[in-house]
């Protein structure tokens, strides 16, 4: 694992075949009950979806509590409109409170290491490149897709597409619909589609795709990832290697010199809301504008770093930083102690 560190994004090149690496992050996936209604009743829908979620990880969770400990090495390709870029994402794995997380492209970098309830990170520019965050969500959402609490659980059904019997859930958040679509018969996930419409799924923006199931001990892995939607933004990810470790050298955990340090756990507790400094009121200028933010969110919930990656109006995207000045977001807490965290806002102003 720490040769691939000596072989680094987002520096704009020519569109050319696929032969790309990138970073990984625990991959788990959703799986279904082999035999299922063509659609659930009303009532119970939401322990249905939980109990589907429940028996994914059981199924195909390489990073559960008792998982022998592993190597991947994946090559990615990021590619939005006519630019591209590969590079390399590498787990070592020795528990999920002991791993190591390499991202490595041309002109961006990151190096994470887990020990214990310590994270520590080096990462070579402030803010992470929106393709590398894209990459992260394709990731998580295939490993641990979990329902909040004011998720709505709108429909479970099963159809049949390309030859295959499909089992989707639908989910309506707060903000964000998604809908994961399983094989009825393997139980593996085939897509995942997300978007912002409170409505109607016509408006999913981004869609993921899994494929190339293989054994990985006792569990199922895609060798094949991908990702597009955004403004022609496309993800495709290759697993390469994924192999069980019996030992790790000895400085394998070792955090990188320099590196950022805070508190690590799974599963933070969220309190709180996202509160603009505004409250609900939306200046006239920017109804109806379309906005993309990354932010840099302190232990407190304040903005410690935001920036406006894209809007449907750009000239305006001062007024749109200045909106969110004062902004309240979240407080994620591990154990108790607040911690930062870093997000992508997307919203429909004015909706």
């Amino acid at each position: 694992m720490r040769d691939f560190e000596r072989s680094g994004f987002i520096n704009s090149q020519p569109k050319q075949g696929y032969n790309a690496p990138m970073r990984a992050i625990s991959l788990a996936t959703i799986v279904l009950f082999a035999i299922v209604p063509s659609t659930f009743a009303t009532s119970g829908l939401k322990a249905d979806a939980d109990a589907i979620l429940a028996k994914a990880s059981k199924t195909t969770d390489i990073r559960a509590a008792g998982s022998a400990p592993f190597l991947l090495l994946a090559k990615v390709r990021l590619e939005q409109e006519d630019k591209s870029v590969e590079g390399l994402y590498a787990v070592a794995w020795a528990g999920s409170d002991r791993f190591r997380n390499v991202i490595r492209f041309p002109n961006f970098t990151e190096i994470e290491v887990v020990t214990s309830d310590t994270r520590y990170r080096q990462r070579s520019t402030e803010a992470m490149p929106i393709l590398i965050w894209e990459l992260q969500r394709l990731m998580n959402s295939f490993v641990r897709f979990q329902l909040d609490p004011q998720d709505k659980i709108t429909s479970i059904k099963t159809r049949r597409t390309a030859g295959l019997d499909l089992t989707c859930v639908q989910v309506q958040g707060p903000v964000e619909n998604t809908k994961l679509c399983l094989n009825s018969v393997t139980n593996e996930l085939q897509t995942i589609d997300k978007g912002m419409s409170l409505y109607s799924l016509e408006s999913f923006r981004e869609h993921y795709e899994f494929s190339d199931y293989r054994l990985f001990a006792s569990k199922k892995f895609p060798r094949q990832l991908s990702f597009r939607g955004w403004k022609q933004r496309t993800i495709e990810v290759r697993i390469e290697k994924l192999i069980q470790a019996d030992a790790f050298p000895t400085d394998e955990f070792t955090p990188p010199q320099g590196a950022e340090r805070s508190h690590f756990c799974e599963k933070p507790e969220n309190t709180g809301e996202l509160m603009p400094s505004t409250g609900n009121a939306i200046p006239v200028g920017l109804r109806d504008v379309e906005v993309e933010m990354y932010f840099q969110v302190s232990p407190l919930g304040g903005v410690r770093f935001a920036e406006v990656i894209q809007s449907s109006a750009p000239l305006k995207n001062k007024e749109i930083l200045n909106w969110f000045v004062g902004t309240h977001f979240p407080i994620k807490k591990c154990a108790g102690t607040p911690i930062a965290y870093e997000t992508v806002v997307s919203l429909m102003s004015g909706h």
